[in-house]
């Protein structure tokens, strides 16, 4: 059995700056707060949280000390708090997800009504509208988009940006119904280019082999996003947290196999699954060499 692993796996620039960030801010002071997770993998945030890091719903009874603010950014209202009761700010804002915000809010400076394509629940998503002056309408499906237009929630001048892992399909036939309805549509393209590029890489791999498995917490969005998008281009597609969840009957007749990982996803996590396999594998051959023999 073949194992091929994506170009691009484990953390992407974003998500390593914010937990080197987090390590910085734990190693150099006491009480170091978070809103949220500073991302999305139990494994990553076990491990802040056992050097130290305090994981907080609200900072009511955050006295002193510093706060972290995760990578998905925090709307500007948390983050003055946060100020105003005198706590050291570290802001690991992921850089392609403070561009977004700058987008939104450069969209909204020029008379549109900020169209976000995402997930209204995500935090990227609620830290950009938590910037805004304005509402601004979240969509994330044609469907949605149409149920707006019907109650007149959307205006005739709108501007649109995008989460940033989304996919850029999904997007765009968002944006090609969006343009039917509205009278001026300005769009900002802000999907991660990162992103993009191992999404189009995990669709390659996906279509050459015959199981394709994506790694990463199932609270990672980017991660749900590429197993979708997998599973578009090879039904086969399933999705680990880790290689404790492989199902090595899934493999008994497979002779190539492809794993890509969620933006999120430690590398020594994709390496524990990749090794399981080949270790599988070999065990495999060695029983069949033995039965042979026999």
């Amino acid at each position: 059995m073949k194992v091929y692993l994506a170009k691009e796996v484990g953390f992407c620039f974003g998500v390593k700056r914010a937990i080197n960030m987090t390590r910085q801010a734990l190693a150099e002071h006491d009480d170091v707060y978070i809103l949220g997770d500073v991302v999305h993998n139990r494994t990553v945030t076990s491990e802040l949280e056992a050097r130290g890091l305090q994981k907080v719903n609200e900072l009511e009874d955050v006295r002193g000390g510093t706060m972290v603010i995760r990578a998905h950014g925090l709307p500007s209202a948390r983050i003055q708090e946060a100020h105003d009761r005198g706590l050291r700010i570290v802001d690991a804002t992921c850089p392609i997800v403070t561009q977004a915000q700058e987008a939104a809010l450069e969209l909204e400076r020029r008379g549109c009504q900020v169209v976000i394509i995402g997930d209204k629940n995500h935090a990227e998503i609620k830290g950009v509208i938590g910037n805004l002056k304005n509402p601004a309408l979240v969509v994330d499906s044609v469907e949605e988009l149409h149920e707006a237009h019907l109650d007149k929630r959307l205006l005739r001048k709108v501007g649109v940006i995008f989460q940033t892992t989304h996919s850029f399909e999904l997007c765009s036939s968002i944006v090609n119904e969006l343009i039917l309805m509205a009278k001026e549509v300005q769009v900002i393209n802000t999907i991660c280019r990162p992103v993009r590029n191992r999404q189009m890489d995990a669709v390659e791999l996906a279509e050459k082999v015959d199981i394709m498995i994506v790694v990463g917490s199932r609270s990672s969005a980017n991660t749900i996003e590429l197993k979708h998008l997998c599973q578009k281009y090879n039904p086969r597609t399933i999705h680990v947290e880790n290689a404790d969840e492989l199902d090595m009957a899934q493999f008994a007749s497979v002779e190539q196999v492809g794993i890509a990982s969620g933006l999120s996803t430690p590398p020594d996590t994709v390496e524990g699954v990749r090794r399981r396999l080949m270790v599988w594998d070999q065990d495999r051959a060695r029983a069949g060499a033995a039965l042979a023999e026999a």
